[in-house]
């Protein structure tokens, strides 16, 4: 695989996909920086073109983990080639209603008076700030974000390939994935916070004409925009639940995930150039 057809793939599904970028590249406490070309991130791969589909085989994916709700996987598959394996995980399934899937249908562009409505009752009024916050702990605490984070690092450790890790916008179950495997390899805070802040820009260049749409529609844009972005404080919330919990990054992993030191060595060996 050519470094050159490895660039070629990913200009394709940077542009093509909202989103998607190389993981890796922290410098990590070990002096080592993190393994670029093992761990995307990306926003949903629903309607995939066949040249992006392509693209994913050229940078060397092999598997590809769906944080999404079945709703949202039923009304939106990922488009993938034969050759790579789909790994379907709802880590919210213990609590459906949250604000990380509660607008998948309007960033779907499905923006409708009764779309509008719904979201300013469920979301207006100070409650999206404090619904994301909700969910950020339900990342850390949930029994199927527990059993969905384990399987998703359990699996990066023995993967053939490159992994894909998405939900429908790449940036909360995925930021919380991401941030835990940047983590483990020994990154810092800064810089890890630094990379979860990244997918700020393209949610705005995305969906800024839905926003437009919503706010026409007579929605409150002040309020959804905090779903729509992620903010320092989310990360924050599971990161101060984690230590509170389980003590430490390292104590989430045994209590919180079950994995035993073998385990974790070796995914940290795995992340690391």
């Amino acid at each position: 695989m050519t470094r050159t057809r490895i660039q070629a793939g990913l200009q394709i599904l940077e542009a093509v996909v909202p989103n998607f970028r190389d993981t890796g590249g922290l410098l990590t406490d070990s002096g080592r920086p993190t393994r670029g070309g093992l761990v995307y991130r990306s926003s949903s791969l629903f309607g995939l073109p066949i040249e992006a589909q392509e693209a994913l085989l050229a940078i060397g994916v092999s598997d590809v983990f769906d944080l999404r709700t079945t709703v949202e996987v039923a009304q939106r598959p990922d488009a993938l080639p034969s050759g790579i394996t789909l790994m379907v995980d709802d880590v919210l399934a213990d609590h459906p209603h949250n604000g990380a899937a509660g607008v998948a249908s309007l960033i779907n562009g499905h923006v409708d008076r009764a779309s509008v409505d719904d979201i300013n009752a469920s979301f207006g009024g100070g409650r999206a700030k404090s619904s994301m916050l909700k969910t950020y702990r339900h990342l850390v605490t949930l029994p199927s974000a527990r059993r969905g984070y384990r399987g998703l690092l359990t699996r990066i450790t023995s993967s053939p390939g490159a992994s894909v890790i998405h939900c429908t916008a790449g940036k909360d179950r995925s930021g919380w994935a991401i941030a835990l495997l940047q983590l483990v390899a020994g990154a810092s805070m800064d810089d890890v916070l630094d990379d979860y802040l990244r997918s700020n820009e393209p949610m705005r260049r995305a969906y800024g004409p839905m926003m437009d749409a919503f706010a026409a529609e007579g929605g409150d844009v002040e309020s959804l925009s905090h779903i729509m972005r992620v903010e320092p404080d989310y990360l924050d919330e599971a990161l101060t639940l984690m230590r509170a919990q389980f003590g430490s990054l390292e104590g989430y992993l045994a209590t919180g995930l079950g994995l035993d030191t073998p385990q974790i060595d070796l995914l940290r060996a795995r992340l690391l150039a």
